[in-house]
């Protein structure tokens, strides 16, 4: 099968809390609101890639339960193929709970993971990787061993078959120990995680990472002040967009696919910072991971079609 990209990674069930002003260990809360809804940052990406008309399947682990089989109906709903996910006996689907703050939008999770820590990459999955232009991978699957050196290894056998590599970090995956000896060719992080590899989070200190790190790009999402980025030596900054924030949540996989979109279809970096800034802002303005735009309603924020 030839995809256009695969997304590697984790989905889940989002159980979401949304209460006003913050949250501590000992204090408590009314939600003032409830909400229960599909995630997975890895899952997030790739839907918002399929409703952009791209080719895209999802690659991972899920429990061979009842959640687990809901969620491949969503991705499968969503056009997202599925041919190659891991059912796994005996684990369960992975569901996360995040807590929203009604007033900032901004949010914290607390995962629990099971089946997706049980992936186990073979030569099909190889060979379904080496049919995409694009891996795209999520951190979360370089957290611990064995998972780390599994997915170390898909992507080191997917580069060698000329199959370009997104890698999207996590504070837990922000190590520049882990990225050594990685081909990759698109490097996506947050302020917090460029902090953690030891640079600023502007356009120099991501031309800085890139040089170092041997990637062929490094995009910083900045939140409220757009993205950062160096591009084979050339760098940019491109203001967010202003919109009335609701939830923040999947503002970043959102973010992720409007790179990954403008590198299939060739856009110039500043319309691709744009492009992904429009799908991260889009993101915010309601509540969930999956407020996702289609192309109209990009065409609508950007004023040109993608």
């Amino acid at each position: 099968m030839s995809l256009s990209v695969v997304s590697l990674g984790g989905v889940a069930e989002d159980v979401y809390l949304y209460i006003r002003g913050g949250f501590t260990l000992g204090s408590s809360r009314i939600a003032v609101r409830h909400l229960i809804g599909f995630g997975g940052s890895a899952a997030n990406t790739a839907v918002a890639l399929s409703r952009l008309g791209v080719s895209v399947g999802f690659l991972g682990a899920v429990g061979d339960d009842e959640l687990g089989h809901r969620l491949l109906n969503n991705l499968r709903g969503e056009g997202v193929d599925i041919s190659a996910v891991q059912v796994l006996r005996g684990r369960r689907s992975t569901r996360i709970y995040v807590i929203v703050d009604v007033e900032s939008g901004e949010r914290g999770m607390i995962g629990v993971r099971d089946a997706s820590l049980g992936f186990k990459p073979d030569g099909e999955t190889v060979e379904y990787v080496a049919g995409a232009e694009i891996l795209h991978v999520s951190g979360y699957m370089l957290h611990g061993e064995p998972l780390r050196g599994r997915t170390r290894w898909l992507m080191e056998e997917a580069s060698r078959r000329g199959v370009r590599l997104s890698l999207d970090l996590t504070p837990e995956s922000a190590d520049k120990r882990l990225l050594r000896g990685l081909d990759i060719d698109i490097l996506l992080c947050n302020e917090d995680e460029m902090r953690r590899l030891g640079y600023q989070p502007s356009p120099e200190g991501a031309l800085k990472a890139e040089r170092e790190l041997g990637c062929r790009g490094v995009i910083v999402k900045l939140g409220q002040r757009g993205c950062a980025s160096s591009l084979l030596g050339e760098t940019h900054h491109k203001p967010a967009f202003k919109v009335e924030v609701v939830d923040t949540t999947g503002a970043g996989d959102a973010f992720n696919a409007g790179i990954l979109y403008g590198i299939l279809k060739g856009l110039e970096t500043d319309r691709m910072l744009e492009l992904a800034n429009a799908l991260g802002a889009y993101a915010c303005m309601a509540p969930g991971a999956r407020h996702l735009p289609g192309l109209e309603e990009l065409e609508a924020m950007l004023g040109w079609r993608p």
